[in-house]
């Protein structure tokens, strides 16, 4: 009679076990379903059941995540005490029970946690599909006790103040640059590939500010300018929009297409005033979200903004041409003159255009030249270091690099020269000079 209670519990604890398997394999397929597993089953051709109890799990998983714990829980300490059980019996028989023990567990880990997890893992959406039945089943039969539990959780979470949201498996964008870098190191996805993705993430966090040409870069004409004074400057320059302004550029009163200009007959002897193209103005301020204002653009069908200040001055003009820049890269036509922003001379020497952002350069000479809201460009730090206008032969010193103004055009930094000291010779310096004290 004993030994049949002891087999009895034995075949108990192998179905508890099996139970717990399909348990562990359900919570960690569907806690890893996100929805482009179901875009993604390209055999699904009709909505199905097993389709409609994914998407419902994804969307609210509360009870069916409460119905799986319970069931999870109830299964463990059912095990717990047949196990229990069977090792008082063992040691009743002489047998070790250290020994059984450490077999029982490391039995329990393997095929009730271990395996299962493994094969939901590398089967996701097969396994959720499989078991998403029988569990919303038993989701049914206890609703009244499953709905007990979430709303004694939610009153003992809510005295905590936490905020819980119901839907649990939204992909985040960490998430997905996680991926995308891990794709990219894997080969799936090409470099470029990677840099644009991610582009289009920081595209959602930027603001006009940081692309923006800044008005002393802008040309623009005077309202009253005639088209044979500046038709050469005009065809020089190569714009195909140019801002208009009266007095001075912080009153800009509209813009000129270059296709309107071409409608003017040279030959008619006639000189009017450039104002009599314009047309008008499209103004934003310098905080505006590039997402927003691309949108602007598409709707109004406008390719150019005058970007102005708090004061009402402006700052600079935006392209449309700017904003597909911060997505794609540098985008260049065959007008464009092709110049690097950091030309290496010589080994540790370069020469860098002084509107280059600090990122490019500490990004490209592996140096750390410090960041601030004062300041984009290394224009803007060798103005901020030196506290004054920057004149040629100014130098800033840092620990591992020496940059030296080498070209000032209308009190702005134009060229710099990059040296980059080694750390060590920078070392042995220090050295000899505290030897001589």
């Amino acid at each position: 009679m004993e030994e049949k209670r002891i087999l009895l519990n034995v075949v108990l604890l192998l179905v508890l076990l099996f139970f717990t398997s399909f348990l562990s394999a359900a919570e960690s397929a569907l806690s890893s379903l996100k929805q482009i597993h179901l875009k993604s089953d390209s055999k699904e051709k009709e909505v199905t059941r097993e389709s409609e109890l994914l998407k419902l799990w994804l969307e609210n998983p509360n009870e069916l995540l409460t119905t799986l714990l319970f069931i999870k829980t109830i299964s463990y300490s059912s095990m717990v005490f047949t196990g229990v059980y069977l090792i008082k019996k063992i040691y009743e028989k002489g047998f070790y029970v250290g020994i059984s023990f450490f077999v029982l567990i490391i039995f329990i880990l393997l095929f009730s946690e271990l395996v299962p997890r493994l094969v939901a893992r590398n089967n996701i959406y097969g396994v959720s599909k499989t078991l998403i039945i029988p569990l919303n089943t038993v989701r049914i039969i206890l609703r009244p006790l499953i709905q007990l539990f979430i709303h004694i959780s939610r009153f003992v979470v809510g005295i905590f103040k936490i905020k819980v949201k119901d839907q649990m498996f939204e992909i985040t964008e960490d998430e997905i640059l996680t991926f995308l870098k891990a794709g990219t190191e894997s080969g799936v996805f090409e470099e470029g590939e990677e840099e644009m993705i991610s582009s289009i993430f920081e595209f959602s966090e930027t603001t006009v500010k940081e692309i923006l040409t800044p008005r002393i870069d802008v040309f623009a004409l005077e309202a009253e300018s005639r088209i044979e004074d500046v038709w050469n400057e005009i065809l020089d320059q190569g714009f195909t929009r140019i801002p208009i302004y009266t007095e001075t550029i912080d009153n800009i009163v509209g813009t000129v297409h270059m296709k309107d200009l071409l409608h003017y007959d040279r030959q008619t002897g006639e000189n009017p005033p450039i104002k009599d193209f314009m047309k008008e103005a499209y103004f934003v301020p310098i905080t505006k979200p590039l997402v927003e204002l691309l949108e602007e653009f598409k709707l109004k069908q406008l390719h150019m903004a005058i970007v102005i200040d708090e004061y009402g001055g402006t700052q600079g003009i935006v392209t449309i041409e700017d904003l597909l820049e911060e997505i794609v890269g540098e985008i260049r036509d065959e007008f464009d003159q092709e110049e690097e922003n950091i030309q290496k001379i010589r080994e540790k020497i370069f020469d860098i255009r002084g509107d280059t952002p600090i990122e490019e350069i500490n990004d490209k000479l592996q140096i750390e030249i410090p960041l601030s809201e004062e300041y984009d460009t290394i224009s803007g730090y060798i103005q901020d270091k030196l506290g004054k206008v920057a004149e040629v032969f100014d130098q800033v010193k840092e620990n591992n690099f020496i940059l030296k103004v080498t070209d000032v055009d209308n009190k702005r930094v134009e060229r710099v020269r990059a040296i980059i000291i080694d750390q060590k010779e920078n070392d042995e310096e220090a050295r000899r000079e505290n030897g001589r004290d």
